[in-house]
């Protein structure tokens, strides 16, 4: 005996992944809710680790709680504290500081070069605290 596999046409077999794909779109492999109701995964998620942010510009110096997760221009304004700022997405350099002890994760940004971050130079709308940290603001100026 010979066992011949019919060979399909691309079309076809695409179209049958496409069904299978919407059969599943609506399981809850897809939504999420098997994954959220495990204990096992609930575990792996960390609660954000809050650091002491301090905050010195022109007016004088603000003490915030920030958590690893926000940046530091997002808390300052949940604060009430006004900071410059432009983009909001590390792109230019309006919201410009200087890190002067501890440090930050600004990963997100693209504005910077590796020379100014050595020199401790920071956007605070791209910069998450990963420790306790203090930070000169209002400093595009000194950037140039």
């Amino acid at each position: 005996r010979q066992l011949t596999v019919p060979t399909a046409d691309p079309f076809v077999a695409m179209m049958r992944l496409v069904a299978l794909l919407a059969l599943f779109a609506g399981s809850d492999a897809f939504t999420g809710s098997v994954l959220a109701s495990s204990r096992v995964a609930a575990s792996r998620v960390a609660p954000a680790q809050m650091y002491a942010v301090t905050l010195i510009d022109p007016a004088g110096g603000f003490k915030l709680d920030c958590a690893d997760d926000v940046y530091i221009l997002d808390q300052a304004e949940e604060d009430g504290i006004a900071l410059p700022y432009s983009c909001r997405a590390g792109a230019c350099s309006s919201c410009a500081g200087k890190v002067t002890a501890g440090t930050v994760d600004q990963s997100d940004g693209s504005f910077l070069d590796d020379e100014q971050m050595g020199n401790g130079f920071v956007l605070t709308c791209v910069a998450y605290p990963t420790s306790d940290c203090t930070v000169e603001t209002h400093k595009e100026e000194d950037l140039f």
